[in-house]
């Protein structure tokens, strides 16, 4: 007795033949079909890359924080930028509020070919910014006061160049002892002349910012200038609402703190989402194009195959089988040949990225979901585009396979 187990065998063994017999030409579909997958799988990883970049980026900055960056240009007419003096007018006016000021500096290494970034600051940055601290202690107001020539690494410096409390380091021709070592944010992210001045990368290394002026160039006025002001709201108080009052504040003409830029969480988070968008209608459009191509190429080796298969339908048909046996016999191989590229795709893709890859201006992130969509595409993919073949397969009729030979 025949059972389907047997039946769905046989026609296992029928698709395997026949897609042998024609290698080059299914060869031909199966790599055009593994291109459109595979565009499909990399835009997701681009996609799910800056999502995982906007949380990120986000809890760099810290909950409830406001980073108010230095213009690029100062304008004479509106003052010489933000200043030190500008965070002590925000702390009285906001006095359940947590400031930190920041001052920027690329300084070469001795012995070393590589520039350190240098952040000269205060001791209420790692709290402000809501940074872990792996080993020691941050900076402190004596060290501050005191000028003290006391430095706090970031964890991947500390790993790699193996700097641990304790010791002394060299910075420009002067020695500083490491206190502590922090997790400074994620790190690795880019910086750009607009986001440099809050995030740091891996090498960085904090100081006192009263220690600030070994590095910092003479400046026009009596208050030396910061890079940014990082402003932390207590969760019992409105976040807008004391960014709004804030951002009055400055804008005074007697401030004469120039037009600093505001860098806030639903900002961030809304640049990274229109980037996302932006991605996803052109990325989409590609991935689109390159499946459909597939798809038409899939439809072109189906359409050859049952040409070519007419007479061994017809005696398949003589022998009893039904329309619905021979148009499942052909949507089978169209659905196997398309699972088969997306398959293929998926674990490529997976592949260049687990190992590192060539390097992209984005970031990617492989999940479940760069797996599992382009399978299900593959699925409906190949379900529109063998349905008209395997239709017209199920319509041969033993006449006319005969009339055919």
């Amino acid at each position: 007795m025949i059972t389907r187990t047997d039946n769905l065998r046989a026609t296992l063994r029928d698709i395997r033949d026949g897609l042998r017999s024609r290698a080059g030409r299914t060869a031909l579909t199966f790599f055009a079909m593994v291109i459109g997958f595979a565009s499909l799988s990399t835009l997701l990883a681009v996609l799910g890359g800056l999502e995982d970049k906007s949380e990120r980026i986000v809890k760099e900055l810290g909950i409830n924080v406001a980073g108010i960056l230095r213009q690029k240009t100062p304008d004479s007419k509106a003052g010489p930028g933000l200043e030190e003096r500008h965070r002590g007018i925000l702390a009285r006016n906001f006095p359940d509020c947590l400031f930190s000021t920041v001052r920027r500096f690329d300084v070469p290494t001795t012995g070393k070919d590589k520039f350190l970034t240098v952040i000269a600051t205060d001791g209420d940055l790692a709290r402000v910014r809501q940074w872990r601290l792996i080993e020691g202690r941050f900076l402190d107001s004596g060290d501050v006061e005191s000028r003290r020539r006391v430095a706090v690494v970031s964890r991947p410096l500390s790993e790699r160049w193996g700097w641990k409390t304790g010791d002394l380091i060299e910075l420009r021709g002067s020695l500083f002892r490491v206190v502590g070592i922090l997790e400074a944010g994620s790190g690795g992210l880019e910086a750009d002349m607009e986001t440099s001045a809050w995030m740091y990368g891996e090498l960085v290394v904090f100081i006192p910012k009263t220690l600030g002026s070994l590095w910092l160039t003479k400046w026009d006025g009596p208050h030396p200038p910061v890079d940014a002001i990082f402003m932390s709201v207590p969760a019992s108080r409105d976040f807008g609402r004391a960014v709004a009052t804030g951002r009055r504040l400055l804008s005074q003409p007697d401030m004469r703190a120039g037009t600093p830029s505001w860098v806030l969480p639903n900002s961030l988070r809304a640049g990274v989402e229109n980037l996302q968008r932006t991605i996803a209608w052109t990325g989409g459009s590609v991935s689109a194009l390159c499946l459909i191509l597939g798809g038409l190429t899939l439809m072109s080796l189906m359409i050859a195959n049952v040409r070519d298969r007419v007479s061994e339908i017809g005696l398949r048909r003589s022998l009893g089988a039904m329309p619905r046996d021979i148009a499942f016999l052909f949507f089978l191989e169209g659905e196997l040949t398309a699972g088969a590229a997306a398959v293929a795709a998926g674990l490529l893709v997976h592949l260049v990225v687990l190992l590192g890859g060539p390097p992209t201006p984005f970031p990617l992130k492989i999940s479940a979901s760069t797996a599992l969509i382009p399978l299900a595409a593959a699925v409906i993919l190949a379900a529109v585009f063998s349905y008209g073949p395997a239709h017209a397969a199920a319509r041969i009729m033993p006449s006319e396979a005969l009339r055919y030979e």
